[in-house]
């Protein structure tokens, strides 16, 4: 198996490739090194890491470098083989199992009749029309193995893999868009029909007697049976003995791996098809955590980034790709039926997607999502060769459809479809262009569970009214682990379980509610789950559903008591930015240091007086802050200061601006007259140091700061303070006022009018 080096054999040092694990490791790190330096160099022109992966395969081949003899002899000589192709197998056995624990096969019934109607045209679709066309043209073939090879390609194009649909999403970074979740449902629906169409097809093929396919089919329901009723019932089991919080136990994860590689002996043994029983396995698992994810935890690094490339290059060096030009005349044959079946299945997807008034634009892409051909389907090839099922040249052509549908995947995606389009709205969903007394809609986030005292209290300090009234929309946000699919859940219908990651949140708002059941009004909670790096399409998304007008998002820093900063999260203020680009309403990003916990007065107190302080310098979002601040002071218990800071010169401002900055203030002016809760001051300043200092000698005369965020807007209110900013998504003064420098236990709230409109 190993060698004693290079040095083993000082005249010949090439020998120690003769052993099998050097050589096994040279051709390892030439696949990956390969795959590597081609997806740095073809990223930026939306390349997947599958295309580089495929395109490793050709390069190393008989295609290419394959053919030099120093290739051919040394680095990846005929007896190396089975070794590659172990380890590939490998490679793909645990990647279909961690698909399948990861998958949650309840998306298939919440995806609604055209992901289901859509994933079984995919599949049926293709056999109709291409065993449509080689059935009368059977006698025209040269023999039966062409018309059994030509059936063959027509099968191995009819499906539309879940697990690889999974990878060209992420790829795409399109899986938390509203077309990601129609395509995985769809594409878990094909995989079905395509299991059903497989299992058939073998036993037709295998020509089994009526007591062989029973014997198959009782031993899957057996395993079934098994699986459900003893194991699943065991592992939920062991979940529930493992305290939260706590890893479960490394020999229990050994265990479930050495009962997958089980799994697939057991299903061989049956129906002979290998890594099924893999999949099958996969499917018992419950996805997400603790056990869902510390599996994938475990194996998805090293799957993905070692085993898989090996998977696909290995299966690809196969294929020798100018067969097709020396057979021309064969190849075009098959290329033709693999043309057909692409555009049956576009077309089979693209009808009810149409028909269910989905734009042409996104139908197209889904249509095109769903024709993705990838790692599956290399293996698929592979297994029909070794079968006998193709030819070398048939094989060759299927690999460079192949690659081309990759590559015409990732070029119809990226350039047809833009995931901003999707969050501008036709109409103004901002505070300002709200009717006085009409209902404020509100999207709360939550991501941990101090974020729900910390709305609560915000929403205390808005002082809802039966004539002001707030509807609330509460989106818990969880970071996806150990599942294919993202996942949102409604709990509008649902009474929420003590299992339920989302209780806690679910109970605290719904009390909320009771205590202010006639000013506020919990109309939904949500539950999500989805990459970190994607959060904001889900915020976004669900905001235009619901027609919100302000999105509030928790600041990712966090201030204990004595008001020093506690902890910060980096991945959470990624995802205020994008919510701040892309919001199709405002958005208003929150922190408390600790003075709103303390309004609430002793039980047959007077109530307390609570100070607003609004800083105005003109522009939308100082507009849309003012309206808010002007919606709270209708409240007697409300004190209300707007300072509008003036530059000495005013002739640095357009007319223009200081006319329409004029006409927003005149209804403040006019109130500060004659209501003892609204207080209007105008102050002179010269430049931005001074604006500061103005506002570090007030920061504790208020309880809540009120302030728009301007971002790039350059005005002499503030020259000079833009260069120590260090959280631009504030702006200048929300950046200073959150300071680690600055000493106040004042809360602040930065506001951002709504940006997109179509």
């Amino acid at each position: 198996m190993h060698s004693d080096g290079i040095f083993e054999h000082p005249k010949s040092p090439e020998k120690f490739l003769t052993y099998a694990l050097p050589l096994l490791e040279l051709q390892l790190t030439l696949i990956i090194f390969t795959t590597n330096v081609l997806y740095f160099i073809l990223k930026r022109i939306g390349i997947t890491m599958f295309i580089c992966q495929v395109l490793t395969g050709i390069i190393l081949g008989p295609t290419l470098f394959g053919r030099l003899e120093f290739m051919r002899r040394v680095v990846f000589p005929l007896e190396s083989q089975p070794f590659l192709t172990s380890v590939g197998l490998l490679g793909f056995s645990i990647h279909i199992f961690l698909n399948a624990v990861k998958l949650d096969l309840g998306v298939v019934v919440r995806s609604g009749k055209i992901a289901m109607i859509s994933g079984a045209l995919s599949v049926i679709t293709p056999i109709v029309c291409g065993m449509g066309v080689l059935i009368p043209y059977k006698e025209h073939l040269l023999d039966k193995r062409s018309f059994t090879s030509a059936s063959t390609v027509v099968f191995l194009n009819c499906y539309s893999t879940f697990s690889f649909i999974v990878r060209v999403l992420e790829e795409l970074k399109l899986v938390n868009s509203e077309l990601s979740y129609i395509a995985l449902s769809s594409s878990l629906t094909s995989d079905v029909v395509g299991m059903g169409v497989v299992f058939f097809s073998t036993i037709a093929r295998q020509k089994m007697s009526i007591r062989e396919v029973m014997t198959d089919v009782s031993g899957m329901v057996g395993f079934w049976i098994a699986g459900i009723f003893i194991f699943r019932q065991l592992v939920m089991r062991e979940i529930r003995k493992t305290l939260p919080g706590l890893p479960l136990n490394s020999s229990f994860i050994y265990l479930i791996l050495a009962l997958m590689a089980a799994s697939q002996v057991y299903y061989v043994f049956f129906i002979n098809i290998q890594c099924l029983g893999a999949f099958i396995f996969g499917l018992l698992i419950p996805a997400g955590p603790p056990l869902g994810s510390a599996l994938v935890d475990k194996l998805e690094s090293f799957t993905i980034g070692i085993l898989l490339p090996i998977t696909v290059s290995a299966g690809v060096m196969r294929a020798d790709l100018t067969l097709i030009f020396t057979e021309f005349a064969k190849a075009e044959f098959y290329i033709a039926i693999i043309f057909l079946c692409f555009g049956s299945k576009l077309v089979g997807c693209l009808i009810p997607s149409l028909c269910w008034k989905i734009p042409l634009i996104d139908s197209v892409i889904f249509a095109v999502i769903m024709t993705s051909r990838g790692l599956i389907e290399i293996i698929i090839y592979t297994l029909a060769i070794d079968f006998m099922l193709i030819e070398e040249v048939v094989f060759s052509t299927l690999i460079l459809c192949l690659l081309m549908n990759a590559i015409f995947v990732a070029i119809v995606v990226k350039n047809l479809y833009d995931p901003s389009r999707k969050y501008a709205g036709y109409r103004a969903r901002n505070i300002m262009s709200l009717k006085p007394n009409s209902e404020l809609r509100i999207m709360a986030c939550i991501h941990k569970p101090e974020n729900v005292t910390t709305i609560t209290r915000l929403l205390d300090a808005f002082h809802p009214h039966k004539d002001r009234p707030i509807g609330i929309h509460i989106l818990h946000l969880i970071e996806l682990a150990g599942r294919a699919s993202p996942l949102r859940i409604c709990h509008l219908k649902q009474k929420p379980v003590s299992e339920s990651c989302s209780h806690n949140v679910i109970f605290a708002f719904n009390q909320y509610e009771q205590n202010n059941w006639d000013s506020v009004s919990i109309i939904s909670t949500y539950t999500t789950i989805s990459p970190i790096n994607l959060m904001n399409e889900d915020i976004s998304i669900l905001a235009l559903e619901k027609l919100a007008s302000l999105i509030l998002l928790p600041l990712h820093k966090r201030w204990n008591i004595h008001g020093d900063i506690e902890a910060e999260d980096q991945n959470l203020r990624a995802v205020n930015i994008k919510v701040l680009e892309k919001a199709p309403c405002s958005v208003g990003i929150f922190y408390d240091r600790g003075k709103l916990g303390r309004l609430s007065p002793p039980v047959g107190s007077q109530a307390r007086i609570f100070s607003i302080c609004m800083i105005f310098l003109g522009g939308k979002d100082d507009f849309e802050a003012l309206s808010l601040s002007r919606r709270i002071a209708k409240h007697s218990n409300t004190c209300l200061t707007v300072i509008s800071f003036l530059p000495e010169d005013d002739r640095l401002i357009h007319y223009e601006e200081r006319k329409l900055n004029s006409l927003v203030l005149e209804d403040i002016k006019e109130n500060s007259g004659f209501r003892s809760n609204i207080t209007y001051k105008e102050l002179v300043v010269k430049d931005g140091p001074q604006t500061a200092l103005i506002i570090h000698s007030i920061m504790n005369n208020y309880d809540l700061f009120i302030i728009g965020r301007r971002w790039g807007i350059e005005s002499p209110q503030t020259a000079g303070l833009s260069d120590w900013t260090e959280l631009p998504e504030l702006g200048i003064i929300g950046d200073l006022l959150a300071s680690k420098d600055v000493q106040t236990k004042a809360a602040v709230l930065v506001v951002q009018q709504q940006k997109h409109m179509k």
